[in-house]
């Protein structure tokens, strides 16, 4: 069985083959050792004393019995709760899911067994299977940890809570409610500190084709009340060219000029992020990608430059302006939930109804390039950005290749 095959099996709530198959021997395994101590028993009562065999006989079949009916209550008075210490989180951070386990019964539990599973975002530090048992009415929090590995929003799964009984011999299922099956966890992508990398700029700021700022009208009123632009309080990182000094002196703050004309100024950007099967490779190919388009970013906002991102998730397309650096924080805060999907268009309407030369950074891999191909040929002009570790092939004249590293190199013919 593959392990795409296993993924599936396991978002269905069933359990592969292969563990089914472990069940299963363990419980034939118990029920022969069990029929092998009544035939030893029965030995004993014809060929040594028949005293002696009824009463192992008996013993036998009363541990059955007292096993089996304090197994079953112990499973309906069982309640299960499952929750996580954190729901976002970096990436290489570790993390717990706590599934508490508790009854009404006074009686101890026998053998609990925890199987989980979890989607690559994330890897079991302590392994997929768990056990423990509740002494009394108590509540027994069983402790499984993690560790976050790639950005996106990962998935957490019980697959299985079973309770076999004192003999060993067969395991019940503990009801799990739908809600906690299944848990989310949103793991944010690193913003690199990345060194300016003047060559790249200076291509990328062949691709904004607005003349630069122009001073508009300043008798001109805004809805605002303001003559000319919209206005609004000066943050660390915003570039000092948009400062409004006039109007800053009046205020007695910085205030940053926020007109039409400048905000539709910046470079549009646009995530090609096809819905492949989540694999180790894919994620690593993805996090290039999105890691790579934030320091771009960064360095375009140290260069006084503005940018609009575009990336679609749950069939739309979604925008980001990037104005300083708090944009950036806010679109990796967005990215941390990032689920990618089939977009409705290939390019977003605003991109596609522009009159500006579109950069796309792209996940596709060599293998699978089909969106990244589509979009080379039907805007050839297009500057494409991929991963270099996914292996694409020339499709465009205009394609850069990400290093591990976050050094942007443009390909050679």
């Amino acid at each position: 069985m593959t392990g795409e095959e296993k993924k599936k099996l396991i978002l269905k709530g069933e359990l592969p083959d292969s563990v089914q198959g472990t069940r299963l021997y363990k419980t034939l395994t118990a029920v022969l050792s069990y029929i092998g101590c009544i035939a030893v028993a029965f030995g004993v009562m014809y060929f040594l004393d028949g005293t002696a065999g009824v009463i192992l006989i008996a013993a036998l079949v009363c541990a059955f019995v007292i096993s089996l009916v304090m197994t079953l209550a112990v499973k309906h008075s069982m309640t299960v709760a499952v929750e996580t210490d954190k729901t976002v989180m970096t990436k290489d951070e570790d993390m717990t899911l706590k599934v508490s386990l508790s009854k009404s019964l006074m009686i101890p539990s026998p053998l609990i067994e925890i199987r989980v599973s979890c989607s690559p975002h994330l890897e079991l530090t302590g392994g997929e299977l768990f056990k423990g048992a509740v002494a009394g009415n108590e509540t027994n929090r069983i402790k499984i940890p993690l560790r976050s590995k790639h950005s996106g929003l990962a998935q957490l799964n019980i697959d299985s809570i079973l309770l076999t009984d004192f003999l060993g011999l067969f395991s019940f299922s503990i009801k799990i409610p739908e809600e906690l099956r299944r848990l989310k966890v949103g793991i944010y992508p690193n913003i690199p500190d990345a060194a300016p990398q003047t060559e790249l700029l200076k291509t990328t700021n062949r691709f904004n084709s607005d003349d630069e700022e122009e001073e508009s009208d300043e008798n001109s009123l805004t809805p605002t009340g303001l003559p000319g632009y919209d206005h609004r309080q000066y943050f660390p990182g915003d570039p000092i060219k948009r400062i409004n000094w006039k109007l800053s002196s009046k205020r007695d703050i910085y205030m940053i000029r926020l007109d039409e004309q400048i905000r539709g100024s910046g470079q549009l950007f646009f995530l090609d992020c096809p819905d492949y099967p989540e694999t180790e490779y894919v994620l690593k190919v993805r996090d290039t990608v999105i890691e790579g388009a934030l320091a771009m970013f960064t360095m375009l906002l140290r260069e006084g430059r503005e940018a609009t991102f575009f990336f679609c998730t749950e069939g739309l397309w979604l925008s980001e302006e990037i104005h300083n650096m708090a944009d950036v924080y806010r679109l990796q805060e967005e990215l941390a939930g990032f689920v990618p999907c089939e977009p409705p268009q290939l390019f977003p309407p605003e991109i596609a109804g522009s009159s500006k030369t579109p950069i796309c950074f792209t996940s596709a891999t060599g293998d699978k390039a089909g969106s990244a191909m589509q979009i080379a040929a039907q805007s050839p002009d297009a500057l494409i950005i991929c991963a270099e570790s996914a292996g694409m092939q020339t499709i465009s004249t205009n394609i850069w290749k990400i290093s591990d590293e976050f050094e942007f190199r443009r390909q050679q013919d």
